[in-house]
């Protein structure tokens, strides 16, 4: 696994680039995504970027459970045997590593409309949203056992409830940046591109991921703010980055946690 990581300071786990990853074990894209909700569920990584994975401490302590998944030699192992029983190879390989708690499963929480240039339209939020808001709310550390897509259209869904007229959700990859895209039409129009970060309470924003949604909001035509929405918290000084702070709030908002949660409650019609 040498040769796949790279160091991050002491105290942290190390990190893998996805497109190392994926050339180790001679995945394609579409293989890669048929997997890669089972390397949350399983706890095996978790996301720190659009092309970097953390490396989870139980993949530490299980790795003489992994015996192909050394990355010394699996390219070659994986190149002899067709691209199903690969993928259910790899399965098998991170089945052995059990999760410390289930991932919540969620139905389907969205209704969808049309298809846009940008994503899909979301027309409603079905009953399934309103039930994890209240889970949420009961059990604050559930929060931290949904998927990331997961969370990107319980987003979605919080800009429906919030009388936006129009909520795309982009597709799950070649999204320019933007996983939500939020407008209200009319006098005081408004549109909105929201960055969703489901990241585990350790793992922080940092400046250079704000600064790149910054790029992302400033490259496009039309769009009034962005947004970066996280289940984390951001960096220290962040906010007061010489780079960030002029933006800080009317043209970027940076929604943490906390926040987070309360908009949710809001939503929800919970008064309590």
């Amino acid at each position: 696994m040498k040769h796949l990581i790279e160091g991050y300071g002491a105290g942290h786990y190390p990190i893998v680039q996805v497109s190392d990853l994926k050339k180790a074990c001679a995945l394609s894209d579409d293989e890669y995504r048929d997997i890669f909700r089972y390397f949350f569920d399983l706890k095996i990584f978790q996301p720190i970027g659009p092309d970097r994975l953390q490396i989870h401490q139980k993949v530490q302590k299980y790795t003489a459970r992994l015996p192909y998944c050394t990355f010394n030699d699996v390219h070659s192992f994986f190149q002899s045997i067709n691209a199903r029983e690969r993928t259910a190879r790899m399965m098998v390989m991170f089945a052995a590593m059990k999760p410390e708690q289930p991932a919540i499963t969620l139905k389907a929480i969205l209704e969808f409309g049309d298809k846009r240039s940008e994503g899909r339209l979301v027309e409603a939020v079905a009953v399934p949203w309103f039930k994890i808001i209240k889970l949420i709310q009961q059990d604050p550390k559930a929060v931290y056992q949904i998927d990331p897509w997961k969370w990107e259209e319980i987003i979605a869904g919080a800009y429906k409830e919030a009388g936006f007229d129009e909520v795309i959700l982009t597709p799950r990859s070649g999204d320019g940046g933007k996983d939500v895209i939020a407008t209200k039409f009319g006098t005081g129009s408004i549109r909105i591109f929201d960055q969703v970060k489901a990241y585990k309470p350790g793992n922080l924003v940092t400046a250079d991921e704000v600064r790149a949604m910054l790029g992302v909001i400033t490259a496009a035509n039309n769009v009034s703010k962005g947004i970066i929405t996280t289940t984390s918290y951001f960096a220290p000084r962040v906010r007061d980055d010489d780079s960030i702070k002029p933006f800080v709030p009317y043209r970027l908002e940076l929604k943490q946690h906390d926040d987070l949660l309360e908009w949710l409650k809001s939503l929800s019609g919970d008064e309590s």
